[in-house]
C-alpha cells in the first residue's frame, strides 16, 4: 500500500472513531439525563405532596390576591374599546397574576431539606409557570392566556415540574405548575460519565499518538528510501566515470605503436593512478561513514600550531584549485597558538567545507576564512555561492543527502561530506552551524570549546 493511500485510511479510521466516541458519549449523556430527571423528579413531586399535605395559609391568601385582583380586572375589561387595547390588557394580566404568584413564599425550604434528608444534590432555583388563565364574569369565561407551547422548547427546558396546581375562584380560573432548575444538573451527570470520559478520550489520544507516529514512520521510510535512490544514482555516477576513464586508457596500452610513445604512456599511467586514488578516496569515503555509525575511529588529538595549520591546508588548497580563479580570504583573532586537535580529521573537515564553497558557487568563489582562538576555537567559513534554504537547511549535515538532488552532473558527491563534518566536530565536542539565504551565499560557523590549551607563545 502507498504511503499516502495508507496516511488517509488512517486519517478517516481515526476521524471514525472520534465520531463514533463522540455519538457513544451524547448517548451515554442523554441516558443518564433521563436517569436524572426520573430519579430527582419522582423525589420533588414526593416532597411537593408532603409539603400541600401539611398545614398551609399561604394557598388562602394566595387565593383570595387572585380573586381580588380578578375583580377589579373585570371592570377594566368591560371598558375595553378595541383589539390592542385587548391584548395590551391579556399582557398586563398576565405579568401582574405572575407576580402574585411568585411572590408568595415558595417551598423551597421544604423541598431542600427533604432532598438532604435523601442525601442527594440540593442546589437548585425554583420559580411558577402559568399554564392557563381565565377571568370568569358570572357565567361567562374570558380567556387570558393558554400556553400550547411544550416545556422542551421554552426557557424552562432543563427543569423538573415538581407539582401542577389548578384554582378557581369567583373572578378567576388558573392552572399553574412549580418547576424546579438544578444548578449543576450537568455537572453531576458528567460526575456519573467519568470512567468513561477519561477511557474514551484515552483511546482518542492512543489511536492520535499510533496515527502520529505512524505517519512519522512512513515519511522517515519514504525519505530513507528516496536517501538510498539518491545515493546509488550518486554512487553510480562517481564511479562510472573513473572506471570508463581507466578502461579506455588500458585499451590504449594494448596498442603496440601507442607503446612506442614514452610520453603518451607516461600520461595515460599518471590518468590510470589518479583515476585509482579517485576510486580508493570514494570507498574509503563509504568506510569510514560505516565506521563512524559503529563508533568505532577515536580521535587522536595532540597539540597543533593552528596558524599554520590553517595557513598550509588554504595554500594547498590554492594549488588544489589554482586553475580556477579563487578567491580566499583569511582573518585570524588568536589568544593562544596551540590547540589540541585531531589534525587528520580536522584537515577533511576544512577541505569539504571549502570545496563545498567552490562546488557550490556560479561565479568567482569569495570565501572568508575567520579563526579565533581564545576560550574556544571559532571557525567561520563565508562563501558567495548559490545558498541553501531554510527548509533544506535542516536536512544538510543528514547521511547522503544532497542539495539540489538529482542534478548529478553539475554537481558531484555522494552526500555525505557535510554529515562527516558534523561527526567530527561533535566529537570534538564541538557545534556547528549553518545561515544561508539562496542567492546570497553560505557561512558555516564551528565552535570547538578548549581545556588547559597552550598560550600565545608557549608550546
Amino acid at each position: 500500500m502507498k504511503p499516502r493511500i495508507a496516511i488517509l485510511f488512517s486519517l478517516f479510521a481515526v476521524v471514525l472513531l472520534v465520531l463514533i466516541q463522540f455519538y457513544s458519549i451524547s448517548e451515554m449523556y442523554r441516558i443518564k439525563r433521563e436517569q436524572f430527571d426520573n430519579q430527582y423528579g419522582n423525589l420533588v413531586y414526593t416532597s411537593m405532596v408532603n409539603y400541600n399535605r401539611s398545614p398551609n395559609q399561604a394557598f388562602d391568601s394566595l387565593f383570595y390576591a387572585f380573586d381580588n385582583y380578578a375583580r377589579q380586572m373585570i371592570i377594566q375589561y368591560e371598558q375595553l374599546q378595541s383589539d390592542d387595547d385587548e391584548n395590551a390588557f391579556r399582557q398586563t394580566v398576565l405579568e401582574n397574576f405572575s407576580k402574585i404568584l411568585n411572590n408568595q413564599k415558595k417551598p423551597e425550604e421544604f423541598v431542600r431539606q427533604f432532598l438532604k434528608n435523601r442525601g442527594v444534590e440540593t442546589d437548585f432555583r425554583s420559580g411558577y409557570y402559568i399554564q392557563e388563565l381565565y377571568l370568569i364574569n358570572f357565567d361567562e369565561m374570558i380567556p387570558l392566556f393558554s400556553d400550547t407551547i411544550p416545556h422542551d422548547q421554552s426557557d424552562l427546558s432543563e427543569a423538573l415540574q415538581a407539582y401542577s396546581y389548578t384554582s378557581e375562584g369567583n373572578y378567576y380560573r388558573i392552572r399553574y405548575d412549580y418547576f424546579i432548575d438544578f444548578t449543576h444538573k450537568s455537572l453531576i451527570i458528567y460526575g456519573e460519565m467519568v470512567v468513561t470520559l477519561i477511557l474514551a478520550f484515552a483511546t482518542i489520544l492512543i489511536v492520535c499518538i499510533v496515527f502520529y507516529l505512524t505517519v512519522k514512520n512512513l515519511l522517515l521510510q519514504k525519505k530513507l528510501s528516496d536517501l538510498k535512490t539518491d545515493f546509488i544514482n550518486n554512487m553510480t555516477h562517481e564511479l562510472k566515470t573513473p572506471l570508463s576513464t581507466i578502461a579506455v586508457a588500458t585499451s590504449s596500452l594494448s596498442d603496440e605503436k601507442f607503446l612506442k610513445q614514452q610520453e603518451r604512456v607516461k600520461e595515460i599511467s599518471t590518468l590510470i593512478k589518479k583515476q585509482n586514488r579517485h576510486l580508493t578516496q570514494l570507498i574509503d569515503r563509504i568506510l569510514d561513514i560505516s565506521i563512524w555509525e559503529k563508533d568505532q575511529v577515536k580521535l587522536e588529538k595532540k597539540s597543533v600550531h593552528i596558524l599554520d595549520f590553517f595557513k598550509e591546508r588554504l595554500d594547498s588548497f590554492r594549488i588544489e584549485y589554482r586553475d580556477l580563479e579563487l578567491n580566499i580570504h583569511e582573518d585570524y583573532d588568536l589568544d593562544k597558538d596551540y590547540v589540541k586537535i585531531d589534525e587528520v580529521h580536522m584537515t577533511t573537515v576544512l577541505n569539504n567545507l571549502l570545496t563545498n564553497a567552490v562546488k557550490y558557487s556560479t561565479r568567482t568563489p569569495e570565501i572568508h576564512v575567520k579563526v579565533s582562538v581564545k576560550n574556544s576555537m571559532t571557525i567561520q567559513i563565508q562563501d558567495n555561492g548559490i545558498g541553501i534554504s531554510r527548509e533544506e537547511q535542516k536536512y544538510i549535515f543528514d547521511k547522503f543527502y544532497r542539495s539540489g538532488k538529482g542534478d548529478f552532473k553539475t554537481v558531484k558527491g555522494l552526500g555525505l561530506g557535510l554529515y562527516y563534518v558534523k561527526q567530527i566536530i561533535t566529537a570534538h565536542s564541538g557545534d556547528i552551524h549553518v545561515v544561508s539565504q539562496p542567492g546570497r551565499g553560505t557561512t558555516f560557523t564551528i565552535n570547538i570549546p578548549l581545556n588547559n590549551e597552550h598560550s600565545a607563545g608557549r608550546r
